[in-house]
C-alpha cells in the first residue's frame, strides 16, 4: 500500500475533528455552556458515526464503484458542514424556542441532544462510513486480504489498523489546527470553510488520484467472500460496543477530573483531546506494525491476544487513573519546572493529559484494531463492528459524565470503568489465571480505600463546607479558619465570598440607582447570592436571580444571611435557566437588568 490512502485518511479526520472543535463553539454560544455544547456534539459524533457505519457500510460492501462513495461521503460531509455552519444561528433559535425559557432537565436533555443530532446528522452519517469505503476500495485494488470460509484472511495483513490509526493522527492535527490557529486568525465560517477544502481534496484524491502503484482493480476482489456470521461474531459486537462505552467513558471521566486544576479555555480541551488520540492513533499503528508478531491472523491465539490486550488495558487505566488523585501536586511541579506564562500553562497541561491518557488509550487503539480484523474473522462486516463501537461511544457522555458522575460522583463513575474493563479482561481469559485475579483484586481494594475525587483547593487550617458534582461542573464552597467563605466552580472561578459583600452588594445598588424607580430587576447569575440580597434591601422591588447551574443555586444557602435573610425576603427569587436564553425567550419585562460581575449592563424603562 502506498502512502497516499493514509494522507486520504489523515486529512479526512483532520477535518472532522476541526469541525467538531467550530461546532462545540458555535453551540456553546447558543446553548449558553460550552460543557453542555461540547458533550451534545460528542454524542451527535458518535451517534451519527455509528449509523453511517451501519446503515451505508453493507451497501459499500456489496458496490462494485466504493471509490465514487468514498468520494460522495466526503464531498456530502463539506457541503453539509458548510451549511450547518451558516445555519446554526437560526437553528439554535428554534433550539431556543422549543426550550422555552425555564425548561425540565429532561426536556433540555432531550432538546438539546437530540436537535445536536438530527442538525448533523447527514455530515456524521457520510463520517461513518468512510472508513469502511477505503477498507473496501483497498479490497477491490487488491490491497487488502478477504476472508474465505476457514477464517484466514488472503493477501497479506489488513490495512485496517494502519488507516484507523492515520485517520485519527489527522484528527490530533485537525483539534490542534482548529483551535490554536484556525479559529484565532480566521474565525468559524473560515475554518469550517477550510475542512471543508480538505473533504474535497480527499474525494478528488480518491476518484482521479492513483491510489496505488502497479494495481487495478481486481475482478476476484470486486464482490469479497462474505464469511457466515458466527455466534463468536455476535459475542464481539458486544465487547466492540462495551469498550466503545468504557474508552469514550474514561475520557470523560478523567477531563471532569482534571477541568478542577486546568484552566478550562478552549486551548485546555484542544490540548487534552489531542493527547488522548494521539495516544490512540499511536496504539493502532503499533498494533499493524508489531501486533501481529503474536500469531498469524485467523489463528487461534486470537482470543488469547484479545484478553490480554483487555488485561493490559485495565491495568493501565487503573495505574493512569491514579494520576488523577495527584494532579494538583503534578500540576504544581509541572508549574515549578516550566515557569509562569501561557506557553508554560498549555505545557503543564499537556504533561497532565500525558500522565491520565497515555499508557490506556495506546491499549485502547491497538484493542480497537485487533477486535475490528477478529471480528471481520467471525463473519462481522466492518461497517457493522464500526456502528456497534461508536454507539457506545455516543453513550458515554449520557451515562458516565451526566448520569453516574453528576449523580454519585467522579469516583463511582471511574469505578464503573474499571469494573467493565476487569470483568471484559477475566471473561475473556478461557482460563483466568490468579495474577489477573489478584491484579483485579487489588486495583478494586485500592481504587476502594481512595478518598473521593476531589481536587479542591483549601487555605491551610480551612475546611470544605459543601461540593456537589453537576452534570456541567462541581460546585463547592470553602472556609478559611477565619471563617471566610468563598464558592468556586470546578474549583477555579470564585463566584463570591462572604468578606467581599459590600463590593458584591455595589453590583447591584449602582445600577438600581441609576434608574428612577425601579420596580423589577433581573441578576443574570446567582453565585454566591450577595448581589441578589442586596437587591432585596429594598422591599418595594421584585428580584430574580437567574443562575445555570443547579448546585449554585443549593451551594448559595450557605451564604444566606449576611446581608438579608433571603427566606423572609418573598420578593427574592431564584430560577435555574440559562440567563441568555430566558431573556431571549421571557415576555416579562424589566426596570434593571444586570450581570453578576457587571456594574450597570442594561436599563430598561
Amino acid at each position: 500500500m502506498t502512502v497516499l490512502p493514509l494522507l486520504v485518511m489523515a486529512a479526512s479526520g483532520c477535518a472532522a475533528l476541526g469541525y467538531q472543535i467550530v461546532w462545540t463553539q458555535q453551540l456553546g454560544m447558543l446553548l449558553g455552556h460550552e460543557g453542555a455544547a461540547a458533550m451534545a456534539v460528542v454524542a451527535a459524533l458518535f451517534g451519527g458515526l455509528s449509523l453511517g457505519a451501519a446503515a451505508l457500510g453493507g451497501v459499500i460492501e456489496r458496490s462494485a464503484q466504493p471509490a465514487r462513495w468514498y468520494a460522495g461521503c466526503e464531498a456530502l460531509m463539506g457541503l453539509w458542514a458548510l451549511a450547518v455552519t451558516a445555519w446554526l444561528p437560526a437553528a439554535g433559535d428554534a433550539l431556543n424556542a422549543l426550550l422555552g425559557a425555564t425548561p425540565s432537565a429532561g426536556r433540555q436533555a432531550l432538546i438539546t441532544f437530540g436537535g445536536t443530532f438530527f442538525l448533523l446528522l447527514p455530515a456524521t452519517l457520510a463520517m461513518g462510513a468512510t472508513l469502511p469505503a477505503m477498507d473496501r476500495l483497498l479490497g477491490q485494488l487488491g490491497l487488502l486480504g478477504h476472508l474465505d470460509r476457514r477464517g484466514p484472511l488472503r493477501g497479506g495483513p489488513s490495512p485496517l489498523p494502519a488507516m484507523y490509526a492515520a485517520n485519527t493522527l489527522g484528527g490530533v492535527v485537525g483539534v490542534l489546527a482548529a483551535a490554536l490557529w484556525w479559529l484565532p486568525a480566521w474565525g468559524l465560517s473560515k475554518t469550517a470553510a477550510v475542512c471543508a477544502l480538505l473533504n474535497a481534496a480527499c474525494a478528488v484524491a480518491v476518484l482521479w488520484a492513483p491510489l496505488t502503484e502497479g494495481h487495478s482493480v481486481s475482478k476476484l476482489a470486486s464482490m469479497p467472500t462474505r464469511v457466515p456470521l458466527k455466534p463468536q461474531g455476535r459475542r464481539l459486537a458486544f465487547v466492540l460496543s462495551l469498550t466503545g462505552l468504557l474508552g469514550i467513558g474514561y475520557e470523560v471521566v478523567a477531563l471532569r477530573a482534571l477541568s478542577q486544576v486546568a484552566e478550562n479555555t478552549v486551548y485546555t480541551v484542544a490540548l487534552l483531546l489531542a493527547v488522548y488520540l494521539a495516544g490512540t492513533a499511536l496504539g493502532a499503528a503499533a498494533w499493524a506494525r508489531w501486533g501481529r508478531a503474536w500469531g498469524r491472523h485467523g489463528s487461534r491465539q486470537a482470543p488469547q491476544q484479545r484478553a490480554a490486550l483487555l488485561t493490559g488495558l485495565f491495568v493501565a487505566c487503573g495505574l493512569s487513573s491514579a494520576t488523577l488523585w495527584m494532579t494538583p501536586w503534578l500540576k504544581a511541579a509541572f508549574t515549578l519546572l516550566l515557569g509562569g506564562g501561557f506557553g508554560a500553562a498549555l505545557a503543564s497541561e499537556a504533561l497532565l493529559a500525558v500522565a491520565a491518557f497515555a499508557a490506556p488509550t495506546l491499549l485502547m487503539g491497538a484493542l480497537f484494531s485487533h477486535l475490528c480484523e477478529e471480528a471481520q474473522l467471525q463473519g462481522l462486516r466492518l461497517g457493522t463492528a464500526l456502528a456497534v463501537n461508536t454507539a457506545g461511544a455516543a453513550c458515554a457522555p449520557l451515562v458516565l459524565a451526566t448520569g453516574l458522575a453528576a449523580g454519585l460522583g467522579l469516583k463511582v463513575a471511574l469505578s464503573a470503568v474499571l469494573l467493565g474493563y476487569a470483568v471484559l479482561a477475566l471473561t475473556a481469559a478461557r482460563r483466568p489465571g490468579a495474577a489477573r485475579l489478584g491484579m483485579a483484586g487489588a486495583l478494586c481494594v485500592a481504587l476502594a480505600s481512595t478518598p473521593p475525587l476531589l481536587l479542591v483547593d483549601k487555605p491551610e487550617g480551612g475546611s470544605l463546607v459543601s461540593h456537589r458534582e453537576g452534570a456541567l461542573g462541581s460546585v463547592s464552597v470553602v472556609q478559611d479558619p477565619a471563617g471566610g467563605r468563598v464558592l468556586r466552580i470546578n474549583n477555579r472561578q470564585q463566584e463570591g465570598s462572604n468578606t467581599t459583600a459590600l463590593a458584591d452588594a455595589r453590583q447591584a445598588l449602582l445600577p438600581l440607582l441609576l434608574h428612577p424607580a425601579p420596580r423589577r430587576a433581573l441578576l443574570l447569575g446567582l453565585g454566591a447570592g450577595l448581589t441578589a440580597q442586596a437587591a432585596a434591601l429594598d422591599p418595594t422591588l421584585q428580584v430574580l436571580a437567574v443562575e445555570l447551574l443547579p448546585e449554585v443555586v443549593q451551594a448559595a444557602q450557605h451564604f444566606n444571611g449576611v446581608l438579608v435573610d433571603t427566606t423572609r425576603a418573598p420578593h427574592l427569587q431564584t430560577q435555574v435557566a440559562d440567563a441568555r436564553r430566558f431573556v431571549r425567550s421571557s415576555r416579562e419585562q424589566w426596570d434593571v437588568m444586570f450581570f453578576l460581575q457587571g456594574i450597570a449592563e442594561m436599563i430598561l424603562v
